[in-house]
């Protein structure tokens, strides 16, 4: 226990002042002993003659306080003084002497006297006044000493606690600079004290976020209102882990500022399953638009299906009804015939395009590859399509390059493909127009062309041509949009490629590369 608290204790408790009188003369320690007794102060006295002596009884005795002569035989009094503070730093000590002195009244104040007495003006009034004195500063330094014990302790106690949490903790000025960390920090981070310091931590941050940190945090701080924010940063092995900070205000000693303490939690693992859901919530939404879709597709399948049916069916039932009539002659029940059969020709041509899509889509289709003269293909479409120009006046012409090779692939599908393009580019292109089919080698491939002179396509529209079910306004209510899907899957097949050129008023071109057998 502190000296001073010893003496307030025994004060409290009315309890006798303990006193060691210092000093060489008899008659001189009997004169202070009568003015102690006489200073109404109760003291229990212990005497001793010599510096030796005097440090060898302080230690653990539990004095109170020491009242001590400047002239000692085996020592000064001011080296006796300096050994008793190392001591018991605390230990409150009036110094007398018989000559007053002022220069060695100022040293021994320096070295921590709590007062200093001629012998020669001494009475039992000024010893008790030095006396309270004296118990009054060693009283306040033992409780400014307690209270710094009791704040090492407090810090102990803090840096221990925040040394065993997982987070990162770290304590600032208002004006971000952070003067302290705890391990988890260094262990995170790899950095020295001195790389960290102040505005150091800004290193860690990633560049991509550190803007944001530092406009949310001098925000935060100016308002004296928690900081709280989510950003990544970099660990010691360079691998990004995202925290959530959160700091609160810490109130300034007197007048003084505030301070800042922050922990920073790792919230990587949280994140990453945030956006885990996230992602599977969006594939769940596309999930469900894709049946949305695929339910709207179906619906508008089945109505081009039934509108493309019906009205040869329609045609199919009439001529059918006509034919049973007994005095049809022979020219209108060929006439009726021929309607049924076209009728039923163009049906057929329906469900082909559907099973064909079906089998684009699940994957199935398949072509049978072998060499194939594409002149003789290309000749056999122009027999197809020559009947259709000539009423319509459409100049219709054919040119195939020089040395032709001959290309890999299935002779009955690219007939189809060259059929689908062919029927649009007549279906579009006006009387007196014209419309071109052309073939040539390029490199390891012959390249095809289909040209009309038609209105052309908007630019708008050119992404979706070879969309299922897809009809631009100039297609609206011919055909069921699936001729152009349907070559796309071809050619792609035959490992090749189509695309569409067109302008508006100056007509489309669609081409499409085959590979060549070549060697």
């Amino acid at each position: 226990m502190e000296p001073a608290v010893m003496a307030a204790d025994r004060q409290a408790s009315h309890a006798p002042l303990r006193v060691l009188l210092v000093d060489d003369d008899e008659s001189d320690r009997l004169a202070i002993c009568r003015c102690l007794r006489k200073s109404g102060i109760p003291v229990a006295v212990d005497e001793v003659a010599s510096a030796a002596e005097t440090l060898q009884r302080i230690p653990g005795a539990g004095y109170d306080c020491v009242v001590l002569d400047y002239f000692i035989p085996d020592a000064n009094g001011l080296s006796l003084l300096q050994g008793i503070r190392r001591l018991e730093i605390d230990m409150p000590v009036v110094m007398f002497t018989g000559r007053g002195d002022e220069e060695i009244a100022v040293e021994l104040m320096k070295a921590g006297a709590v007062d200093y007495l001629p012998k020669a003006s001494l009475t039992p009034e000024r010893l008790a006044s030095s006396l309270r004195h004296a118990m009054q500063l060693s009283r306040a330094a033992a409780e400014r000493r307690r209270a710094f014990e009791e704040l090492r302790a407090e810090e102990q106690r803090f840096r221990t606690l925040a040394n065993a949490i997982p987070q990162l903790a770290w304590i600032s000025d208002g004006e971000g600079r952070r003067f302290w960390y705890n391990d988890r920090w260094y262990e995170f981070s790899g950095s020295s004290f001195e790389q960290s310091r102040d505005l150091g931590w800004q290193q860690l941050h990633h560049p991509d976020h550190l803007d944001r940190v530092r406009r949310s945090q001098s925000e935060a701080f100016a308002r004296g209102a928690l900081w709280e924010e989510t950003f990544p940063l970099r660990r010691r092995d360079g691998a990004w882990r995202w925290f959530l900070v959160r700091a609160v205000p810490i109130p300034g000693i007197g007048e003084g500022p505030p301070r800042w303490l922050g922990t920073n939690t790792d919230i990587t693992e949280q994140k990453q399953a945030e956006e885990e859901r996230e992602r599977l919530l969006a594939r769940e939404q596309e999930a469900r638009a894709a049946a949305e879709r695929a339910i709207k597709a179906r619906d508008e399948v089945l109505g081009i299906v039934a509108h493309d049916l019906r009205n040869p069916v329609h045609t199919v039932t009439m001529s059918a009804t006509v034919l049973l009539e007994p005095s049809l002659s022979d020219e209108r029940r060929l006439r009726q015939a021929a309607i049924v059969q076209r009728c039923a020709g163009g049906m057929e041509r329906l469900i082909q395009d559907l099973l064909d899509v079906s089998l684009l889509e699940s994957g199935n289709f398949a072509i049978r590859g072998k060499p194939v003269q594409l002149p003789g293909v290309l000749d056999e479409a122009v027999d197809l399509f020559d009947m259709e120009a000539r009423p319509r006046r459409i100049s219709f012409s054919c040119e195939v390059g020089p040395e032709m090779p001959p290309v890999r692939g299935d002779r009955r599908r690219l007939l189809q493909v060259l059929s689908n393009l062919l029927g649009n580019a007549f279906r579009f292109t006006p009387a007196g127009g014209r419309v071109a089919l052309g073939a040539r080698r390029e490199g390891a491939v012959v390249e095809v062309r289909v040209e009309d002179s038609g209105p052309g396509i908007p630019p708008e529209n050119l992404s979706h041509v070879f969309d299922r079910f897809w009809q631009a306004d100039r297609t609206a209510g011919v055909g069921a949009g699936l001729g152009l899907a349907i070559s796309k899957g071809i050619i792609e097949a035959h490992g090749g490629r189509i695309w569409v050129e067109s302008a508006v008023g100056r007509g489309t071109t669609v081409y499409f590369t085959v590979p060549a057998v070549l060697g």
